[in-house]
């Protein structure tokens, strides 16, 4: 595991200030799209995940929306403890299943294929309320990377689809017609103007 002694010193203060003693193990997690570093702290009193941030306004956003989506009933994990300098936190220990990973294996070999995708689409009949009560009362000037989701946004996204899914699939395809497609999708979606949340980790998958 390789971290600096001074950020794990804030994580180790952290979850003592939560369960007011020191962890007995400290593991290192897969990160994912961002570079915030991931760490299970555990001991007798509990489990956590302390996270190591590097953008301040991506900290700032996810530690915002976070608390304002538990005060709407939402069902998000549960923000423990945050540094001086809201630099660092530790989180709710949810487990190590990842929605997306059951989803894969269970395509995969064929075992259990039902029972996740009935979790999607449980996960997926939760995505309203993210989007539309989540969205009430929240000051959209906090959201990382800008507050809207406008025709550039739409177009990375789209962008991301076709290089790390359709180019790598090795399906033949017109990339012209293709960004046809994108810009008339993008027109349509934008004709909509509504004060709703997006939770963009449901988006380009």
């Amino acid at each position: 595991m390789t971290v600096c002694v001074s950020n794990m010193n804030r994580l180790l203060n952290l979850y003592n200030l939560k369960y007011s003693c020191d962890p007995e193990s400290c593991a290192s997690l897969t990160g994912s799209a961002s570079n915030r570093k991931y760490y299970r702290l555990c001991g007798a009193a509990g489990s956590c995940i302390g996270v190591i941030g590097t953008d301040a306004r991506e900290n700032e956003a996810f530690l915002t929306i976070a608390g304002h989506f538990r005060s709407k009933g939402i069902n998000v994990p549960e923000v423990y403890a945050v540094s001086a300098d809201r630099m660092a936190y530790i989180q709710e220990d949810l487990g190590n299943a990842v929605l997306f990973d059951m989803l894969s294996t269970a395509r995969k070999t064929g075992e259990g294929l039902d029972e996740v995708e009935a979790l999607l689409c449980k996960t997926m009949s939760m995505l309203p309320k993210i989007q539309f009560e989540g969205a009430a009362g929240l000051d959209f000037s906090v959201c990382y990377p800008q507050p809207s989701f406008d025709r550039r946004m739409i177009m990375f996204d789209l962008n991301y689809f076709k290089y790390c899914f359709l180019k790598p699939s090795g399906l033949e395809f017109n990339e012209v017609l293709l960004q046809d497609d994108f810009e008339t999708l993008a027109d349509e979606l934008l004709k909509h103007d509504t004060d709703t949340f997006l939770y963009r980790d449901f988006n380009a998958r």
